[in-house]
């Protein structure tokens, strides 16, 4: 899967690109859930103060974006 991750927080003045695109493995579902795919993630800007360091991510690296888009498959 291709995903924008976050390495680390910085204002967006000081690293007007923070996110960085990746090749990660597939996930493999677990018991009890489900494998679906986005087509398309905005970011919120609950996601913009983990980015600038305001709300810190509980660890790194992370994989932001809550709001998707399924794709039909």
């Amino acid at each position: 899967m291709r995903a924008m991750i976050l390495n680390s927080v910085a204002p967006l003045s000081e690293n007007p690109a923070p996110l960085e695109l990746v090749d990660r493995p597939d996930p493999v579902p677990g018991d009890g859930e489900v494998l679906i795919r986005v087509s398309v993630c905005g970011v919120c800007h609950t996601e913009l103060d983990e980015i600038e360091g305001r709300t810190p991510p509980p660890y790194f690296p992370m994989i932001p974006g809550h709001q998707i888009s399924p794709s039909m498959l």
